[in-house]
């Protein structure tokens, strides 16, 4: 039960707090060109290697609080 309540607590956060403390990244992305192949392999990778990244935090974060 506690895991579901702060997986839940987790999601609720992410829901309200994430997209109003969303970064502004035009201006670093505003002069790459995506339409290019290598730029969408890139670009698809990079996507995948964050979800990855976040996913090992996420599991890091709850193994050190049980």
């Amino acid at each position: 039960m506690k895991k579901q309540v702060i997986a839940l607590a987790a999601l609720a956060f992410t829901l309200v707090a994430g997209p109003a403390a969303a970064a502004d990244w035009t201006a670093m992305t505003g002069t790459v060109d995506f339409s290019g192949e290598e730029t969408a392999i890139i670009a698809i990778v990079g996507s995948l290697f964050g979800f990855y990244l976040v996913r090992k935090g996420g599991r890091l974060l709850l193994s050190m609080i049980k």
